[in-house]
């Protein structure tokens, strides 16, 4: 038995934990009866608190909570790791993180009823990477004096661990990036912006003469890894092996047609959707749009798959209207988020967080695209640019259905 929540024993009489273990024991055998044996196996006490935690008070009749485990959508709650020192610990600005979190589940389970919600702490997914990391390369996870370096080179080449140096083990980011068309038809992995094109960077990597370590927060459809695999195999670096937080059947597979071997914090075999929380913020996250003038600031533009900004790309079998209330929920939790960051950066430094000053509390900080001929005020602060965008989706609520045809070949 393995998980974070835990029964005190010390602290529970000895008929709780009976009936602890009765839950327990319980769940255990009816998710065999009703998912299968193999079922069984990824229950944890993690579980186990959630089925007491909704379980019905006892009041004579029978009540049954259930959700649909196959196929379940996984929402990576990383907002916190976006956030810059000192604000990342500041008290105002986790409650304001973890307020809009538990909105945010909320949203989902509303989205696609009766589908499990796993949420994914990338905190815990760093601390259990680098474990892993350390591991395959045979070192310390703790920094030694005099520091002994091991044989591998780790590579993050996604969002995961940029700028962070594993102990004991020489570390070098692929700086990817996921690049969108103005028109959002199609997107290219290619190096983030102001870096070195990927094939230098690899060719850098190369020069190590060590063998790679390849690490990314998450593993499905492999379009990045896919990006880059010719890369390295052109160069001649040599993958040992490829860890991520979470691997699903898809990506398993992809991994085997490239001949990589891989290994998990988590393996889930079948996936519905996935969402990572950053993205879905306005100027906290999102995905890049190619422009080619740049904007004031040091600002990218970016667009962010709820409403206003794009169509979602995740409503083929939602809820009816959750698209609009899953929109409104991610800009309201965006403009808590920032608006917390305002005030207590204006404590810290006596000046305001403004959009020219966005990249001292937020490590990546990108802005919604709003086309070439239209300009951001590096004056003003984010969130009074979201509480335009909200009012923009109020306008937007109206029980409208609009239906856009395929264009035809004169693009009409």
């Amino acid at each position: 038995m393995f998980g974070y929540v835990r029964p005190s024993a010390a602290r529970l009489t000895e008929e709780d934990m009976d009936r602890f273990g009765a839950a327990y024991c319980g769940l255990c055998r009816t998710m065999g009866k009703r998912h299968g044996q193999a079922a069984r196996f990824v229950l944890n006490y993690d579980f186990a608190f959630l089925a007491l935690l909704l379980w019905p008070e006892e009041t004579g009749e029978p009540e049954a909570l259930a959700v649909d485990m196959r196929r379940p959508i996984v929402l990576t709650r990383n907002v916190d790791t976006a956030i810059k020192a000192p604000l990342s610990s500041n008290p105002r600005v986790l409650a304001a993180v973890a307020n809009a979190h538990r909105r945010l589940q909320r949203s989902l389970t509303e989205m696609y009823p009766g589908c499990l919600v796993l949420s994914m702490s990338a905190g815990v997914i760093y601390q259990r990477l680098l474990q892993r990391i350390a591991a395959c390369n045979g070192v310390s996870v703790q920094p030694t004096q005099p520091r002994t370096l091991g044989e591998c080179i780790c590579v993050p080449f996604g969002k995961i661990l940029r700028g962070v140096a594993v102990p004991n083990t020489v570390t070098k980011t692929l700086h990817t990036d996921k690049v969108y068309e103005p028109d959002l038809s199609s997107y290219a992995i290619e190096a983030y912006p102001f870096y070195s094109p990927l094939a230098d960077q690899v060719r850098t990597i190369e020069a190590f003469r060590r063998p790679v370590i390849l690490v990314d927060d998450m593993l499905h459809d492999g379009k990045r890894i896919r990006r880059i695999a010719p890369l390295l195999s052109e160069s001649g670096a040599q993958v040992r092996q490829v860890l991520v937080g979470y691997l699903t059947g898809v990506g398993r597979d992809t991994m085997e047609q490239l001949g990589y071997p891989v290994d998990s914090v988590y393996y889930l075999p079948n996936l519905r959707m996935r969402f990572v929380e950053s993205t879905l913020y306005p100027f906290i996250g999102g995905d890049t749009v190619r422009r080619s003038e740049p904007m004031a600031g040091g600002l990218q533009p970016a667009v962010n798959r709820i409403f206003p900004y794009a169509a979602p790309d995740y409503s083929e079998d939602c809820a009816d209207g959750s698209t609009y209330q899953l929109s409104l929920c991610c800009l309201e939790n965006a403009r808590d988020i920032l608006l917390a960051l305002e005030a207590e950066y204006r404590t810290l430094y006596a000046r305001n967080l403004t959009l020219s000053r966005l990249s001292e509390a937020i490590i990546l900080p990108l802005c919604p695209d709003r086309g070439s001929c239209m300009n951001y005020d590096p004056n003003r602060a984010a969130s009074t640019y979201l509480e335009n965008d909200l009012m923009m989706l109020r306008r937007m609520r109206s029980k409208v259905k609009i239906v856009i045809g395929n264009e035809d070949e004169n693009g009409i």
